[in-house]
């Protein structure tokens, strides 16, 4: 145990990417050795809370083994897992959470207006609920992996904003293992330059308050979000981001290079990085 500790804090980059790379051959493994269609997913991109809660307790025991793999080589605080947040810090949570709300009325208040008795059954909030739950687990994976073990390596070879832009690439580049699944390469550049503009929020977010939860919690709602409103959508007799209509629309007005670079969680990120890194400077030179 002390060997592979001792090793661990030593070798921290070598030992982050050994472990992505440990969780990259097991997401890939399956698809090179099955049929799509039988892979969690189906080979396209899930629709709606039932597909979504399906995967509960498949991302609970990959989530158990990441966390007893963080414990055995002794990261616990070095990821943030153990690490109170910094309690003012977390109030730049707030204007996500405002955005992701929004999203939803937006989409149930569309469907309100399609059809004024329109209602999710009390079946499908409960399918909801535990999908949201499954969607935090992701979260808590996802977080973990890249924002606690990937950041904490890449920052003993790189500045910490270097390596939260560096881990949120990677975040994004890892999402291609859904268009290998069989999921449709357009929908799947956009994922990609959705994650990249997540990973740059979650990962200011671990800057700002010194711990992994409060990008955890944030991760798991906008999972969660986004599960809701295809739900609402599907629920209301229209469709979610199938081959054919994926591209429709706005969207398909964007590049997934543009749509990187407008993104509204690119865009503060970025924001509350300049912030930290003008916050850190004045701090040191105090």
């Amino acid at each position: 145990m002390n060997r592979i500790r001792n090793f661990a804090e030593s070798q921290p980059l070598f030992v982050a990417l050994a472990v992505l790379v440990i969780a990259a051959v097991y997401f890939v493994a399956p698809i090179l050795f099955a049929d799509t269609s039988d892979l969690f997913g189906h080979g396209r991109q899930q629709q709606g809370a039932s597909e979504f809660a399906d995967g509960l307790w498949t991302e609970a025991a990959m989530t158990s083994v990441l966390v007893g793999a963080v414990f055995l080589i002794g990261w616990g605080r070095e990821t943030g897992l153990l690490s109170m947040p910094q309690w003012r810090a977390t109030l730049f949570t707030l204007p996500y959470i405002a955005f992701v709300l929004a999203l939803v009325f937006v989409t149930y208040g569309a469907a309100l207006l399609e059809n004024d008795d329109f209602a999710l059954t009390p079946a499908q909030w409960g399918t909801v609920g535990v999908a949201s739950f499954a969607a935090l687990i992701v979260g808590f994976f996802e977080e973990l992996l890249f924002r606690g073990v990937l950041l904490h390596g890449l920052r003993s070879n790189l500045s910490a904003i270097a390596a939260v832009l560096v881990a949120a690439v990677i975040f994004g580049l890892f999402h291609f293992v859904n268009w290998m699944g069989g999921q449709p390469f357009e929908i799947t550049l956009f994922q990609v330059s959705g994650a990249i503009g997540g990973g740059v929020f979650f990962g200011a977010l671990v800057l700002w308050t010194g711990s992994l939860w409060p990008s955890i919690i944030m991760h798991g709602l906008w999972d969660a979000a986004v599960t809701l409103d295809q739900t609402i959508t599907i629920a209301n007799g229209g469709e979610v981001a199938s081959e054919e209509t994926a591209l429709v629309g706005a969207e398909s007005a964007y590049d997934p290079l543009l749509a990187l670079v407008l993104s509204p969680e690119t865009i503060y990120g970025l924001i509350l990085l300049a912030l930290w890194a003008w916050w850190n400077k004045r701090r040191s030179a105090v």
